[in-house]
């Protein structure tokens, strides 16, 4: 079968590997769709660690195309999606309930292979049907919408809150839609490239703001005097980290949602964050949020189809990496067939 394999940072080929066969308690799925993340950016420049060599992706939906002899309640054909990170179920986290912070985490595309592949092998505890009405494209969106819901479950939004999303691309979209199904009165969407603006106004931003040409903290002062109730920084920025501090209100939550290469630092006042009572939180992966994910896709609270600008054969992958940093470009999906 075809396969996009990475075998360290900046070294990445579309070549042909070894069929799979999934052992008695594995599903094998046709893949359909596979979504370029922005972790799988992150593996080919090098800034996010990774077991080399290995094919990379995981927001994926496809197929069922074979089970194990264990197997039960998935068939043959059916319509599925991933949660693609393996946990041990025994260590401390996992038994206080916090398994997306497993000491043994295994993540598909990035310790073992993943789904950019004509076909992949998934545990079946890690496998999620989707109904009729949900295409395979939209389906693709599961993994990234779990990790936008379990951001925003931690930020503890109320009614009413005004938001600061830093950040446009599929992420800062996804996360916009979240924020306005928990009610929100403002999301303002901080975002220098302008087709991540408009379509963030069509996803639920009441405010976008060009920081390129903008005074991001005087405007967030114009719209709410005491500043954001809550700071997402969405795009895994230093410097765009390092200023959350300055437009968070008194007692408000900053989450920093974005990617940022491990070796990276910023500078912050422990006086602010003391005196202002500031609550600075971390979201890693998509804890408990893969069904809930489904529904809201399902039942169309959430868009996703107008943020795919891009649509690419497998065998076209190496095209990735010059449309990425495109001013326009959002989601790019992989098709296998």
């Amino acid at each position: 079968m075809n396969a996009v394999v990475l075998y360290g940072p900046g070294k990445i080929e579309v070549k042909e590997v070894p069929n799979v066969e999934p052992n008695e308690n594995e599903v094998l799925i046709k893949v359909k769709n596979c979504g370029v993340c922005g972790t799988d950016i992150s593996l080919f420049n090098g800034n996010y660690p990774a077991n080399y060599p290995v094919i990379i992706g995981h927001e994926f939906s496809g197929e069922v195309a074979q089970i194990g002899k264990n197997v039960s309640n998935i068939n043959v054909g059916e319509r599925v999606t991933v949660d693609p990170n393996f946990v041990c179920h025994s260590c401390f986290f996992c038994r206080i309930g916090k398994e997306h912070l497993c000491n043994n985490l295994s993540s598909m595309g990035v310790h073992c292979d993943g789904a950019n592949a004509e076909y992949c092998i998934v545990n079946q505890s890690n496998v999620y049907k989707f109904p009729e009405n949900l295409s395979f494209e939209e389906a693709a969106f599961t993994e990234p919408l779990a990790c936008a819901l379990h951001g925003t479950y931690l930020a503890n939004i109320k009614m009413g809150d005004t938001i600061l999303v830093i950040g446009g691309g599929t992420m800062g979209n996804l996360i916009t839609q979240c924020i306005r199904l928990q009610g929100a009165a403002n999301i303002i969407v901080s975002e220098p490239k302008n087709e991540r603006r408009k379509k963030a106004l069509e996803n639920g931003a009441t405010y976008c703001l060009d920081p390129s040409k903008q005074d991001v903290e005087a405007e967030i002062m114009m719209i709410n005097p005491n500043g954001a109730d809550i700071v997402f920084e969405v795009a895994g920025n230093s410097e765009a980290q390092t200023m959350c501090i300055s437009m968070v209100r008194k007692g408000g939550t900053i989450v920093y949602f974005g990617c940022s290469p491990k070796d990276h630092l910023i500078k912050i006042n422990p006086f602010i964050i003391n005196e202002n009572e500031l609550k600075i939180l971390g979201s890693f992966n998509n804890q408990f949020s893969t069904s809930r994910a489904i529904e809201l896709l399902s039942k169309k609270k959430i868009k996703v189809e107008n943020l795919i600008t891009n649509r690419l054969a497998l065998e076209d992958y190496m095209r990735v990496f010059k449309i990425i940093d495109n001013k326009n470009t959002l989601k790019i999906m992989v098709y296998m067939n």
